[in-house]
């Protein structure tokens, strides 16, 4: 063999190796293209700032979930937009709402990183933000036991008459004192419900009250204000010029010190005057190891926010909805009353006890009316996806958010009639519930991630408005232009 052989076996046969890999990954590649899914369709978009501008500019600014429907009508149901760093997909119909509660909910039962919420909410170790994991089901499983099932919610009945009849007891001498009566409704709903849900957690005779109160509408003005840090998380500069950080930290410093003096007093009570509630046994987790005292606070403060404000505004939204409807305001009336009146339960002391409410199918279907066309929350709260996967036809990469709008889909013509009307009738004959197993109607979310709070927060409407409605007239005032959240 010359040298010219051997050159020949040495150099040629890598080069075909080489080329040949070459090629074939041109032709992977080639491949790949003409099997990729697509995104699913959205606006066009910005540098930097992405779609953001579509949201901000427009009659729906301070609404995103109108301003998203709109969007969905003219790029469709399931749609992509990119909100800063942050690739973003909505969804805005009953089938690809599915996909993601359901059919994937695995995929995207976990929360995005957010950094306001972080600072809040102890590193975001409350139920609503965690991981799905040990340490949620954990504090779910405790929260359930202790407040939230069926059972629980049911023992907090005479705490929930108590509660209605201090309110109805406040009006009715209004009412005496001013007629016509002129009343911020509003605020004596919000501060009722409050009482109702922190003496079902802490105990009734818990410490602070005032002050817990005082700083939960802080929290709550804090938590409407929309921070653009949400959509450049990386960038922490802009949680720091904002103001944000410092306005988040300031709250969180007070709130801490609020639920702070709440454990202390709990905790100095003698050896067997503990009351058995929520408090206890996330403190006796906490003595067992099993949790730390921020996890507890963090628990204390989701119970606390995550239903007070959104069952105040529901029974707001009943109220107005019904006075704008004298014939359905009347209908809900007169059922109320005969129901009440004719019966030697239903009323103790010029209050209705609870013992009557299941007879009242109206009302019931009235709430149901209210939350489909005034969701408690328009947006479901954002979802990641922890996997690239596909949904109807469109690929959803790994990492982007998840806005499901429960406001479109419960106003959307395919699924409901007269869709924009109020009309309670269409849910006397249903047998949908609000435990998101349709999923036209989502009020509060389904499966994994559906709200916790979902049966307490509707019993303490139930009564709230039954007793409202039985043993006054209403009407709205000259001026009932004040815009609700949730519209």
């Amino acid at each position: 063999m010359d040298d010219r052989d051997y050159i020949f076996l040495l150099v040629i046969p890598p080069s075909l190796v080489i080329i040949l890999k070459i090629v074939n990954n041109l032709i992977k590649r080639r491949r790949r293209r003409s099997w990729k899914v697509p995104l699913p369709p959205g606006p066009w978009k910005l540098p930097i700032i992405g779609s953001i501008h579509h949201l901000v500019i427009g009659s729906h600014s301070q609404s995103p979930h109108r301003g998203l429907r709109e969007l969905s009508e003219k790029y469709g149901a399931l749609m992509h937009l990119q909100l800063g760093e942050e690739p973003t997909v909505v969804i805005s119909s009953r089938e690809a709402a599915k996909e993601v509660l359901k059919t994937h909910d695995g995929v995207f039962a976990y929360r995005p990183h957010l950094p306001p919420a972080d600072l809040m909410i102890y590193a975001s170790t409350d139920i609503t933000m965690s991981p799905i994991g040990h340490h949620w089901k954990l504090l779910r499983k405790i929260c359930s036991l202790q407040m939230l099932n069926g059972q629980r919610v049911r023992s907090f009945q005479s705490l929930r008459e108590k509660e209605v009849s201090s309110l109805i007891t406040y009006l009715s001498h209004k009412a005496i004192t001013s007629s016509p009566l002129s009343v911020n409704l509003s605020h004596k709903l919000y501060t009722t419900i409050f009482s109702i849900t922190t003496k079902a957690a802490f105990g009734e005779n818990y410490k602070a009250q005032e002050e817990l109160l005082l700083v939960s509408e802080e929290i709550l003005k804090i938590v409407e204000d929309r921070s653009i840090c949400e959509m450049f998380p990386s960038q922490k500069w802009l949680f720091v010029v904002t103001g944000m950080k410092g306005k988040i930290e300031n709250i969180h410093n007070k709130i801490d010190r609020v639920l702070e003096k709440i454990i202390g007093a709990f905790g100095d009570q003698e050896e067997g005057d503990e009351p058995q509630c929520l408090l206890s046994a996330l403190l006796n987790l906490k003595q067992e190891g099993h949790i730390t005292k921020d996890h507890v606070k963090a628990v204390l403060l989701d119970i606390i926010l995550g239903g007070t404000e959104t069952s105040s505004i529901i029974i707001e939204w009943a109220m107005r909805q019904m006075m704008k409807n004298p014939r359905m305001l009347r209908k809900a009336q007169t059922e109320i009353r005969e129901v009440v009146f004719n019966s030697n339960k239903g009323c103790d002391d010029n209050t209705i006890n609870e013992t009557s409410l299941q007879e009242l199918k109206y009302l019931k279907a009235v709430i149901k009316e209210t939350l489909r066309l005034h969701p408690s929350a328009p947006l479901l709260i954002p979802r990641k996806c922890t996997q690239t996967c596909e949904i109807n036809g469109y690929t959803i990469p790994i990492g982007s958010r998840v806005l499901v709008n429960a406001w479109a889909i419960g106003r959307d013509p395919n699924y409901w009639n007269l869709a924009e009307e109020f009309l309670p009738e269409s849910f006397l004959e249903s047998d949908i519930d609000y435990m998101g197993f349709n999923f036209e109607y989502i009020p509060f979310g389904s499966r994994k991630r559906i709200c916790p709070e979902m049966l307490f927060g509707v019993a303490s409407v139930e009564i709230l408005l039954a007793n409202l409605l039985c043993f006054f007239y209403w009407k709205l005032p000259w001026d009932h232009s004040r815009n609700l959240r949730y519209g």
